[in-house]
């Protein structure tokens, strides 16, 4: 039996200039991001839990990477954590307090005159507050680790590059206002959260946040029969 000749996967059909370079753009965010992502995962890995011998080859087998470039990386100048505080901190009311400032800038908004026929026009700070409700939600969809957070944090530092390349300043400066945030959660732990506006804080926690659980009384004991 002979095998048939290998399929191979065509290129896909692009109706028109804008989705083709809506596509091409999609694929240059995801390679920057990759590219980003690199150096600093490379070096973790190498100065960390693959630092024994014979490591390197494992790595290279890993990510394709010859050995010089893994060596390369590993000796590069990429910021090491030195400890692990994302346990340390209550991430989702990190979250409350991002969604309580979206909130904030809406309700000044909504203070402004608007009718009918002569509807506000949308600001910046429309824009602020929608984006921190978004940012939100993906922070309470992050998987709670280090590594998690450290790539949502790379995730919003290259939308805030590229979005700084497109004009858009606003976008940019709130998506690295939070991964600053993000870094200094990571790097500080809960004293983190003195760099916080405080009256949002405190208004996060009281509208967002969960009761306290309940405790629970055991039940007596069952009454015996004489």
């Amino acid at each position: 039996m002979t095998s048939p000749d290998p399929v191979r996967d065509p290129a896909p059909v692009l109706t028109d200039t804008d989705n083709a370079l809506d596509h091409l753009t999609e694929w240059g965010a995801q390679y920057a991001l990759l590219m980003a992502r690199r150096d600093p995962l490379v070096k973790a890995a190498l100065t960390g839990p693959l630092s024994g011998h014979g490591d390197v080859r494992r790595a290279e087998r890993a990510t394709g990477l010859t050995p010089q470039t893994l060596r390369r990386l590993k000796a590069g100048d990429a910021p090491l954590l030195e400890h692990d505080h994302s346990a340390e901190v209550d991430w989702d009311a990190y979250a409350d307090y991002l969604e309580t400032m979206g909130r904030v800038i809406r309700e000044k908004l909504d203070t402004l005159p608007s009718t009918s026929s002569a509807p506000r026009a949308f600001t910046v700070d429309d824009l602020r507050s929608e984006l921190l409700i978004r940012i939100a939600d993906r922070m309470r969809d992050t998987e709670i680790s280090d590594v998690g957070l450290w790539g949502l944090a790379m995730e919003l530092r290259q939308e805030a590059a590229r979005e700084s390349r497109g004009g858009s300043g606003e976008e940019a400066g709130v998506r690295t206002v939070v991964a600053d945030q993000i870094a200094r959660f990571r790097t500080e732990g809960t004293a983190a959260w003195d760099h916080l506006d405080a009256a949002v804080l405190d208004r996060a926690h009281a509208e967002l946040s969960p009761p306290p659980a309940t405790r629970l009384l055991p039940e007596p004991p069952a009454r015996q029969e004489p």
